[in-house]
């Protein structure tokens, strides 16, 4: 406890202090590089030490420093500095290549080449790294490596000029070597590749002339040759004597090359082409009796022991690239002379540089077994164990990579990089309680800071994380003033927290970040953190606690304001929200992220507005988005439905056109261009808009909207009826035949009919004219007038209704009919209601009717069913009385008049497209004429209607 009271306090004031001297530090910096562009580095290293004390994790400032003393040649310090920079952040590319200039200054190739590897690992498609590796493996005179290593790189950048330069120089370097160790055929096949590569490459061409390569002299014939190729250098004559020339002398090599030439400069010459294979066989001959590889292994092939044979095989081989081959020669000797140390070492290199570590280390192991006190050997079998370890877990092979890491332990069991790698295999098997064992023997090997810094890692990656906080506070308590050990131990609890919070273990990650404020109660992270924790766990209240509280300590910091602007979107304040992000917009009036999010606070707003029934103040709220932001789909979506809804059609097509000239293919808008044609009764533009929304989204939907709209166009409607009765008291059948014609017209439709019905007494006609018309949205008009001759049909039938239309699909209506028939006069008066739910459709009809004194009535319930967008709709309909509508039944109306009638109907209406109408629809009617007596009638209705 004491311990920990004593941490407590000396968080804050050493975070303090690491705050207060970070702009001290880069004051320094700058000074540090001006008087290194001075070039006093001695200065500029003083400065540099006083930025490190005051600011030990400025990296910037350390590779300076490791730069500093590359310049005067202080290596060691160089090295550690630049190796601290790399530790702390592994993808600082300049750190790479200091770190690979200072080993390579100090001739340690080996390490030079750990260290591009290292390097490759965090950029591995850098061309400019590779290309140094490969400078490093000539350095190092890694033959073998360095050719595999250059035909992979002009394999993989094939048309690069920076790869075929150092490609040739490469093969250059090489020829220069083993020229340097009596190889002239090896450093002419070297030569050759160069060559190869870059026909007009001017160095390798003269080391290929040099007298010591090719063992010949020039004749005066070839000098002069030369000498008229100098003054025309594309002369095909003087090439194809060139190349006569050197063929007569068995140069083939040389004459192949003046062939790469030809085809350059004369692409087309047929006798060029056919001089190709003959040349190449006679040089197929020749070689295979001159060339030194081909001489040498006949040697082998005769006295398989010549030591000086195999060496000469197995380096023009490697020379080549065949280093299949080279291995095969290797084994061979091996075979012979198991024990050879110098074979051994050429099969380890080889074996390294394929990268087939386990079989590498396997040799090595060999080595190490004749030579126990070799420590190089024992280090190299070593890092060969890590190495294969390394490619096993790579293949999640991880008891085999166990195995080869126990192996490594077994030679070097003090070893760090063996202890490091096993800790590594273990946390990668997420295997921590070994991890952490293996760790402990580390520490007591090594004891450091960075083991225990590892060791908190660990237990933090194993969800122990108040034992990772103890290790920390325990680094804390000896170094109470060191700020990375105050950033490790924030960073322990930030981690933790963030993993409960991505657990969704809200309480034990809240306790996490608060444990890291009650330390350092401005850390940002830590309010960032719980700021988000309890924005996302639903609690506003106290994420908005934790935004005050960070913008107490960050009053300017923009994603704080932004966050608190989000809460009170959330808390439904909007003014306070929105009056945040305007300061924002104000101070970063080109950032689009504070526009987008007044935008988002604008359009919560409105949404809230709306549903709350402030339809004025929601579309202002939308109109300010609009303002911020013309294109807004939601805000434009909206004010088009608003005003679609408050049929303020103008407005609506306002909106709709600013929508669709930001895109024209928005298949929502061009609905609504449709819908707003459609209120305002315009249907030729309606129907034009729902052509372009069918085209857009070809729906069955978006179809039959067009073809409602289409027909809607159509002004005229033809129709046939046929009504059929049948009673059972008589047997006379009475039927109706009807043709009608509508008419429609803006305000609503007229139309006659001609009803036909034949009887034994002659023939029954009657004429009919209706009209309903539309006065407003909210009121409309039926009227209707007949006249027919006696024998059938009334004489006179006139009717009234005036209906008044409400929300959700309701209507009144109050009407008056009139029907005058023989010496019959009735007067009725109708009630009609009607109501809409969903798919569902009544309407309850009353009449009452006077005849002469007598007054009777009637009811009519009609119920409807619709489908398919209401076009095609099933219907029941159930009566009492005889209704004056009911045309079935006029014909005898005077007879049922006062009769008491029941009467049930159902019926199916279809609807093709809108425009061809069937209908089908049948009843039975019931009257009681006494006590004893009914009569039943029986009718049924067929009819079909189209509009055109």
């Amino acid at each position: 406890m004491i311990i920990l009271a004593a941490l407590t306090m000396a968080l804050p004031e050493a975070q303090g202090q690491w705050f207060r001297k970070k702009d001290n530090a880069d004051a320094l910096y700058e000074q540090a590089v001006q008087e290194t562009n001075r070039k006093n580095y001695e200065r500029a290293i003083a400065l540099s030490q006083e930025a490190l004390e005051q600011r030990p994790d400025f990296n910037d400032m350390e590779l300076l420093l490791g730069r500093l003393y590359m310049l005067t040649q202080r290596w060691d310090a160089a090295r550690k500095h630049v190796g601290n920079v790399l530790k702390k952040d592994p993808k600082y590319l300049d750190a790479h290549y200091y770190r690979i200039n200072i080993e390579v200054s100090t001739r340690r190739f080996d390490v030079a080449l750990k260290a591009v590897d290292a390097a490759l690992k965090e950029f591995p498609d850098r061309k400019d790294l590779q290309l140094r590796k490969l400078g490093v493996l000539d350095a190092a005179g890694r033959l073998i490596e360095g050719n595999l290593y250059a035909e992979a790189l002009i394999r993989r950048f094939p048309r690069d000029g920076e790869v075929l330069k150092a490609y040739t120089g490469h093969y250059i370097e090489n020829a220069r070597r083993y020229r340097a160790q009596e190889l002239p055929a090896a450093a002419v096949a070297s030569l050759q590749k160069a060559l190869e590569a870059d026909p007009g490459n001017a160095e390798a061409r003269e080391l290929l002339g040099a007298s010591d390569l090719s063992a010949r002299t020039r004749s005066a014939a070839e000098e002069q040759l030369e000498a008229d190729l100098e003054a025309n250098p594309s002369s095909y004559e003087l090439l194809m004597k060139k190349l006569n020339l050197l063929r007569e002398n068995m140069r083939y090599a040389e004459a192949l090359t003046v062939l790469q030439t030809i085809y350059r400069y004369h692409p087309t010459s047929a006798e060029a082409r056919a001089l190709e294979t003959e040349l190449r066989l006679e040089a197929a001959a020749f070689y295979t009796q001159t060339d030194p590889y081909m001489l040498y292994q006949s040697i082998l092939e005769r006295d398989p022991g010549n030591r000086e044979a195999l060496r000469k095989v197995i380096g023009l081989a490697t020379s080549r690239g065949a280093y299949r081959e080279a291995m095969t020669w290797i084994n061979a000797g091996l075979r012979r002379e198991p024990q050879s140390t110098e074979l051994l070492l050429l099969k380890l290199d080889l074996l390294e540089y394929e990268r087939r570590f386990t079989e590498a280390a396997t040799v090595a192991g060999n080595l190490l077994q004749r030579n126990p006190a070799d420590t190089d050997i024992r280090q190299r079998y070593t890092e060969l164990k890590i190495a294969s370890a390394r490619d096993y877990t790579g293949q999640q092979q991880h008891e085999e990579a166990l195995a080869e890491l126990s192996d490594a332990q077994q030679v070097s069991p003090r070893d760090s990089l063996v202890l490091d790698a096993l800790v590594n295999s273990y946390a990668a098997q997420r295997d921590y309680t070994r991890a952490l064992a293996v760790l402990d023997e580390r520490i007591a090997v090594a004891p450091s800071e960075e083991g225990a810094l590892k060791q908190a890692s660990l237990l933090t990656d194993a969800g122990r994380y108040d034992e990772a906080a103890d290790v920390l506070e325990g680094l804390l308590a000896r170094n109470p003033d060191n700020p990375r050990y105050v950033t490790a131990y924030t960073e322990n609890r930030l981690l933790a927290g963030s993993r409960l919070l991505q657990q969704d273990e809200f309480p034990l990650a809240a306790a996490q970040l608060r444990a890291v404020l009650t330390s350092d109660p401005d850390n940002r992270d830590a309010l960032n953190y719980l700021v988000n924790l309890y924005s996302g766990a639903n609690q506003p209240d106290s994420a908005l606690y934790f935004a005050d509280r960070a913008l107490a300590a960050y009053p300017d910091d923009r994603e704080f304001l932004l966050k608190k602007s989000a809460i009170l979107t959330t808390m439904q304040r909007y003014t306070e929200a929105n009056a945040l992000v305007r300061g924002l917009m104000a101070r970063y009036p080109y950032t689009l992220q504070y526009r987008n999010a007044y935008a988002d606070n604008l359009l919560s707003a409105a949404a809230q507005q709306k549903r709350s029934g402030q339809l004025d103040s929601a579309m202002n709220s939308y109109r300010q988005v609009l303002a911020l932001n013309p294109r807004d789909s939601v805000a434009l979506l909206n004010l088009v439905n608003m005003n679609l809804e408050g049929q303020r059609y103008d407005s609506a097509h306002a909106y709709i056109n600013q929508s669709l000239r930001n895109d024209p293919e928005w298949a929502a808008m061009r609905q609504r261009q449709a819908q707003a044609y459609e209120g305002q009764k315009d249907f030729v533009a309606a129907a034009a808009a729902a052509d372009t929304l069918v085209v857009l989204r070809p729906t069955s939907d978006h179809r039959g909207y067009a073809d409602y709209l289409e027909s809607r166009t159509l002004k005229n409607q033809f129709g046939l009826h046929f009504l059929r009765s049948r009673y059972d008291y008589s047997e006379n059948k009475y039927d109706i035949a009807t043709l009608e014609y509508i008419r429609f017209f803006k305000k609503g439709s007229f139309g006659g009919r001609i009803n036909y019905a034949g009887r034994e007494q002659g023939t029954g006609l009657q004429g009919e004219a209706e009209l309903y018309y539309t006065h407003n949205p909210k009121w409309y008009s039926y009227a209707h007038a007949a006249f027919a001759n006696q024998l059938v049909f009334p004489q006179w039938r006139l009717g009234y209704t005036v209906y008044r239309t409400f929300k959700n699909d309701g209507e009144v209506g109050l009407g008056v009919r009139y029907l005058h028939r023989d010496t019959l006069r009735s007067t009725s008066g109708l009630v009609s209601v009607a109501r809409g739910f969903g798919d569902f459709w009544f309407n309850l009809r009353g009449y009452g009717v006077w005849e002469a004194d007598d007054l009777t009535s009637s009811y009519a319930l009609v119920g409807r069913y619709y489908m398919n967008n209401r076009q095609d709709f099933l219907s029941m309909t159930v009566g009492l009385g005889t209704s004056p509508d009911d045309r079935s039944r006029l014909i005898q109306f005077s007879e049922l008049s006062g009769l008491l009638t029941r009467s049930v109907a159902a019926g199916y209406q279809r609807t093709f497209r809108y425009r061809t109408t069937l209908g089908l629809n049948a009843s039975w009617i019931t009257q009681k004429v006494s006590d004893q007596q009914f009569r039943n009638q029986y009718d049924l209705y067929i009819s079909i209607m189209r509009r055109f």
